[in-house]
């Protein structure tokens, strides 16, 4: 978990200079690939891709630097080239990670399988795609579809909603957040 000494503080104003060096250093520490600078210059943009971060409009009369900080890093973090394979949870606990920074956390990259959490080894442990669906169509399938609601917001949220249209008739609510 974050403390409050591990984030960065400032006097000065949001945005400016100061977001524009955050960026250039979230930069070299994701190790994204140079393509991510490509992404950044059509983010929020016309015929370009939605901010993965927050609801940031694509305006009609857009800048060059139309996103914010916090929407840009999250890009960069995701377009990282460092993978999170199942193997890494041979050697870390669910229990251990919860001592990690969060920063640490991103660090270790995306995920690669879809995972299950195994309460006997409080590790995640990788299942098949197939799997994964069965296994929430299993638990989905006999509760009533007015009981059912899938809350989506922010980042994490985005990535859920691409995939909730493949599942059961449900209340879907999608509330955009602000990350400025």
């Amino acid at each position: 978990m974050a403390d409050d000494k591990d984030l960065p503080h400032s006097s000065g104003p949001a945005g400016g200079w100061g977001s524009l060096k955050g960026i250039a250093q979230t930069f070299g520490e994701s190790w994204a690939t140079p393509a991510a600078l490509d992404s950044l210059r059509r983010l929020n943009k016309p015929k370009g891709v939605m901010c993965g971060s927050c609801a940031w409009p694509k305006p009609a009369n857009y800048a060059a630097f139309e996103f914010c900080e916090n929407g840009a890093k999250a890009t960069l973090w995701e377009l990282t080239i460092e993978r999170c394979k199942p193997d890494f949870w041979t050697d870390h606990t669910v229990s251990e990670l919860r001592g990690w920074k969060d920063h640490d956390l991103e660090k270790t990259g995306r995920l690669t399988h879809p995972m299950r959490y195994d309460n006997e080894t409080d590790r995640y442990v990788a299942v098949s795609w197939d799997e994964a669906f069965a296994d929430i169509g299993t638990t989905l399938k006999p509760l009533d579809p007015e009981s059912v609601v899938f809350y989506a917001s922010g980042h994490a949220g985005l990535e859920a909603s691409d995939v909730t249209p493949s599942l059961p008739p449900a209340r879907i609510r999608a509330e955009p957040c602000c990350c400025a």
